[in-house]
């Protein structure tokens, strides 16, 4: 019973309470080291198996610009089939050339980040088909939904980044929603957002608003590391034009890049963790090669979103042990 009346009397005094208790902006690192669920002999196996789909099968890149980049590097082409076949020595050659850490610089340079190491950051989701809130529910997002979720970004130090596409304003037309989500960004937050990368010039838009941000042209690559923006492979073995051509005006401009292969065990990818750690690892590698190909020494990180599918229904499966797994393993890739 006394315990029952001290938990009455914390819970009221917590509700009376005129104070909300934030945590401060603060740079998080890991102490500890990384979780090693695979051995490296293990490692290195899905390594070389990922290298020999480069050579062997190759990747498909529909982008023209794309191949004949890869061509100048010294890539096997097939214009006709879209193919892309790289040798293990050329990839890794290229992909040898990633910086291993980089400075994500904000509009406010307190809000500046470190990428790489132990370093840890966190942003918003990105991606959503709906927003929910306790006054309108499960509804379509609106420009005005973004401008009060892009404040809450503001306010809550817990943020490190800011997605530019956490949710669509449907109201605005399509082809220009991505400059209304830009500027949203750039005047309700001070802290990084990340680019819209669904075609180059939803990209380019991005860095010209962000180097009116900061002041500078564009005329060279900028000395700085502006923004992050994020690309998917449409797997199994593809990287649509509108991803690559993205990513290549991002690496000519000294921009940073995270390239996530989008692998559903069962689906789009082998029903095994292994042979989706294959996939996934050749599909990075032929995007880190061709970023590092444009340009030597642009920023580039390594993504993944694997996962399993509900064998009943087809419907992806978040939160299950093989998320888990291949998440930790391709941390060590």
């Amino acid at each position: 019973m006394k315990t029952s009346k001290r938990r009455i009397s914390r819970d009221r005094k917590r509700r009376d309470s005129q104070s909300v208790q934030r945590l401060k902006w603060q740079r998080v690192v890991n102490p500890y080291p990384p979780f090693e669920i695979l051995s490296a002999d293990q490692i290195e196996a899905i390594h070389q198996a990922s290298l020999e789909v480069l050579r062997d099968t190759g990747i498909k890149f529909l982008s023209q610009r794309a191949r004949n980049v890869f061509r100048n590097a010294g890539a096997e082409i097939d214009d006709g089939q879209s193919i892309v076949k790289l040798d293990p020595t050329l990839v890794e050659e290229l992909v040898s050339h990633t910086p291993d850490s980089f400075t994500l610089v904000a509009r406010n340079l307190n809000r500046s980040i470190e990428m790489g190491g132990n370093n840890i950051n966190f942003a918003t989701v990105g991606g959503p088909s709906f927003i929910s809130d306790l006054d309108g529910g499960r509804r379509n997002g609106t420009l005005e939904d973004l401008k009060r979720f892009f404040k809450i970004v503001h306010q809550l130090e817990i943020f490190h980044m800011g997605g530019a596409s956490p949710f669509e304003p449907h109201e605005l037309p399509a082809e220009t929603r991505h400059l209304d989500k830009y500027l949203t960004a750039i005047t309700h937050h001070d802290k990084i957002w990340l680019s819209n990368m669904l075609g180059a010039y939803r990209a380019c838009d991005g860095l010209r608003m962000r180097a009116i941000v900061h002041g500078i042209d564009l005329d060279q690559p900028p000395d700085e590391v502006l923004t992050v923006g994020n690309i998917n492979i449409n797997s199994p073995r593809q990287v649509d034009e509108s991803m690559s051509d993205s990513l290549i005006e991002f690496a000519t401009m000294n921009q940073a890049t995270l390239v996530t292969p989008f692998t559903l065990l069962g689906a789009m990818a082998p029903t095994t963790m292994a042979g989706a750690l294959v996939q996934q690892n050749a599909e990075a590698l032929a995007c880190i090669a061709l970023s590092q190909a444009v340009q030597k020494g642009a920023p580039v990180i390594y993504g993944s979103f694997s996962s399993n599918v509900d064998m009943k229904s087809g419907s992806p499966a978040f939160g299950t042990p093989e998320y888990v797994r291949t998440t930790l393993a391709s941390a060590q890739l």
